[in-house]
């Protein structure tokens, strides 16, 4: 394999490698939002307890 095709060959793989990382963020976004949120209610039901 001449080095154009060893280029072609590491390009095709690394953008298989982008798009699988960026699928990947996207799902580590959804958990840190679902995160966040529980977090949040979290702490209204703690405060909400305090004030009982």
């Amino acid at each position: 394999m001449d080095n154009y095709e060893q280029l072609k060959a590491d390009n095709k793989w690394l953008k298989k490698q982008v798009k699988q990382l960026a699928t990947y963020n996207s799902d580590l976004e959804k958990e840190l939002e679902f995160a966040q949120a529980t977090i949040q209610r979290l702490k209204e039901a703690n405060r909400e307890t305090i004030n009982i």
